[in-house]
């Protein structure tokens, strides 16, 4: 059974790590659009798509990992008291970074969304502004002239 929880500590860390890339393609993400790079913007929404089905396929490893364990319904907060005593101290430790992890990463996600929304709205007024501008950009008076 202690090999079941030592593979668990295992599969966070690897949680932990497309955590963190995650993150790095937030940030990488919310310099592109700060600089009206769309090449690179676009570059990151694929690779954000490839990293969610690795998420969505540990998502699945996790809950055969716990059934294992007979864990099916704990939360991450709640699995160090269900380690064995020897393991709760390290499942405590464990949790509490992939925990700082997933914040980072939701900081950082959070930051690319405004930062979009931000630049989507700057577009919107841009185009409603040429859209009630005269043709040729200039003033009624000059047409008449």
């Amino acid at each position: 059974m202690r090999d079941a929880y030592r593979e668990y500590f295992g599969f966070m860390e690897q949680l932990g790590h497309l955590l963190d890339q995650l993150t790095e393609l937030e940030k990488k993400k919310t310099a592109a659009v700060r600089h009206d790079d769309l090449l690179t913007v676009d570059e990151c929404m694929k690779q954000e798509q490839a990293l969610s089905l690795s998420l969505r396929a540990m998502d699945k490893k996790r809950d055969v990992l716990l059934s294992g364990m007979g864990l099916e319904n704990v939360t991450l907060s709640g699995f160090a008291e269900h380690c064995p005593p020897e393991l709760q101290k390290e499942a405590k430790e464990a949790a509490e970074t992939l925990h700082t992890r997933y914040m980072l990463y939701r900081s950082a996600s959070d930051a690319a969304r405004t930062t979009l929304e931000l630049n989507l709205h700057q577009i919107e007024r841009m185009l409603a502004d040429e859209a009630d501008a005269p043709l040729g950009g200039g003033t009624i008076a000059d047409i008449r002239a």
